[in-house]
């Protein structure tokens, strides 16, 4: 494991939710950045959850 692989590791847990994204046409949710929804093809999908490492200002 590299080095910075460690540091995610520490900084990011494994129960961190990450990224998820949902279509707006079709409300199909999925966790694969995509450029179109794998249900209906519409290639308006917004992030619905998500996590910001930068501080806050």
């Amino acid at each position: 494991m590299s080095i910075v692989e460690t540091i995610k590791d520490m900084l990011v847990p494994d129960n961190e939710p990450g990224v998820a994204l949902q279509c707006t046409d079709c409300g199909e949710t999925f966790d694969e950045p995509r450029g179109d929804c794998p249900n209906c093809g519409s290639e308006d999908v917004k992030e619905i959850e998500g996590f910001d490492m930068r501080p806050d200002t």
